[in-house]
C-alpha cells in the first residue's frame, strides 16, 4: 500500500459520494423539475432520469471500486456536457469550478484505476508466482 494508492482511494470514494448525492438530489422534489431544467438548456427532459440513475449507480460503483475506469469515463463525459451546456456562461468562479474538478478527478480514475479496497481487484489479472 503506497501513499499514491491511498490518495487515489480517497479521490475514488469522494467522487463516488458526490455523484451519488447529485443523482439522488435530481429526484428531490420530483424529477420533473430537473427535466424542465434539462429541457431549458437543450437536453431532452427524459435524460434527467437517465443521468440521475447513472450518477446513483455509478457513484455506488465508485465507492465500491467496481468498474472504476469505465465509470470514470462516463462521469467525465457527463461533466463535459454539464460544463458546456449549463455552466460555461457563468464562468469559472460560481460556475463550472466543481464540474471541472469532477472532470479532472474522473479522468484521474480513468487513467490510473484504483486498486486499494476495490472490487475491481477481484477480477484483475493475478500475478504468477516465480519459484
Amino acid at each position: 500500500m503506497t501513499k499514491t494508492e491511498i490518495g487515489i482511494l480517497l479521490v475514488r470514494v469522494t467522487v463516488g459520494i458526490i455523484f451519488l448525492f447529485h443523482g439522488l438530489d435530481k429526484f428531490n422534489g420530483g424529477i420533473e423539475g430537473t427535466g424542465a431544467f434539462f429541457d431549458s438548456i437543450g437536453i431532452p427532459a427524459a435524460m434527467a432520469s437517465v443521468v440521475a440513475f447513472v450518477e446513483i449507480i455509478g457513484g455506488l460503483a465508485l465507492i465500491l471500486g467496481l468498474g472504476t475506469r469505465i465509470i470514470g469515463a462516463v462521469f467525465a463525459a457527463i461533466m463535459v456536457v454539464a460544463i458546456i451546456t449549463a455552466k460555461w456562461e457563468a464562468g469559472l468562479l460560481g460556475g463550472y469550478e466543481l464540474d471541472l474538478i469532477l472532470l479532472v478527478t474522473s479522468l484521474l480514475l480513468v487513467l490510473n484505476g484504483s486498486k486499494l479496497l476495490a472490487i475491481d481487484q477481484l477480477f484483475g489479472k493475478k500475478k504468477r508466482r516465480r519459484f
